[in-house]
């Protein structure tokens, strides 16, 4: 299903192209818009790929924006912040026979992700270039740690988050 910021992204270039064509012979000094477009396209495809993937529509995501995720029972997916700031409500996964895996993912931005520590919940904090803190005051930098619950018993049911910052900072609270 395409989004609303496909259609923007895609009006613009059109109509830019449109107006170059109209005024390339005006112009008095030559502007290399075929290069221009190729990169244009380059970094927009990156983008997508950083916010969704390449095909698949990975969960919400936060890109250039502030926003509010809230978890959707019976679905994991990833939630992703992209050069914004978002809130990531999990405090509502409730494990019930089997685990919950999800992913939080920060790129350039900051975020917070809210758990509930009365239930089971692990998370796998890897960050590069940013910073993960934890509720019990851990936090890491560049790397990898571990954060569980004092409910979180290894081999039963659980919430397992794995959290990413990347350029940016995840802040982990109850």
């Amino acid at each position: 299903m395409p989004s609303l910021i496909d259609g923007i992204f895609w009006g613009v270039l059109l109509i830019a192209v449109g107006v170059w064509f109209i005024l390339r012979r005006m112009l008095p000094f030559h502007l290399p818009i075929v290069r221009l477009i190729i990169a244009v396209l380059f970094v927009y495809v990156g983008i997508r790929v950083l916010v969704r993937g390449p095909l698949a529509d990975r969960g919400p995501v936060a890109a250039f924006s502030a926003s509010h995720q809230r978890y959707t029972a019976g679905w994991d997916r990833d939630y992703n912040v992209i050069f914004g700031s978002g809130d990531v409500d999990l405090s509502t996964a409730t494990p019930g026979p089997a685990t919950i895996v999800t992913r939080v993912n920060v790129v350039f931005g900051s975020g917070v992700l809210r758990i509930n520590p009365a239930l089971p919940v692990r998370i796998d904090m890897s960050a590069a270039f940013g910073s993960i803190s934890a509720p019990d005051g851990r936090s890491v930098s560049f790397g990898d740690t571990v954060y569980t619950s004092a409910a979180y018993r290894e081999g039963e049911p659980a919430l397992v988050v794995h959290a990413a910052a990347v350029f940016g900072r995840l802040a982990i609270s109850k």
